[in-house]
C-alpha cells in the first residue's frame, strides 16, 4: 500500500513534533541546570531557551492542526484518517509535555 501525500506530510509533522518534544525534555534535563544564572536575576538564559522552545511546540502544533483541518477537506479517505491520527496524537503530546517536564526537572537537578 502506498501513502498518499497527505499521509506522509501527517507522518512528518508527528514525527517533528514528537522530535522537538524529546529535545526540549532533553535540554530541561541535562542542559537546564548547567547554565549560568545571575543570583540577583529572576531569569536566565536557560528560562528564555526553554520558552521559545515552548513558541516553536505550539507553532508545531497549530502548523499539525492546520494540516489535518486542510486535509480533512481536501484529502482522501487516508488523508482523513491520517490527520485525525495528527490531532489525536497533537493533543496527546500536549496533555503529556507538563507532567514530562517536571519529571525532566527533577532529573536534572
Amino acid at each position: 500500500m502506498e501513502l498518499s501525500k497527505g499521509s506522509k506530510a501527517t507522518i512528518w509533522m508527528g514525527a517533528l513534533c514528537l522530535a522537538h518534544v524529546i529535545g526540549m525534555l532533553v535540554f530541561r534535563a541535562f542542559i537546564y541546570a548547567d547554565m549560568y544564572k545571575a543570583p540577583e536575576d529572576p531569569y536566565g538564559i536557560s528560562d528564555i531557551i526553554e520558552f521559545l522552545l515552548g513558541c516553536v511546540f505550539l507553532v508545531f502544533l497549530a502548523v499539525s492542526v492546520l494540516l489535518s483541518i486542510i486535509l480533512f477537506f481536501r484529502g482522501n479517505v487516508q488523508s482523513k484518517k491520517s490527520a485525525a491520527f495528527l490531532v489525536l496524537f497533537c493533543v496527546v503530546l500536549f496533555a503529556s509535555y507538563i507532567p514530562l517536564h517536571q519529571l525532566a526537572a527533577g532529573w536534572g537537578s
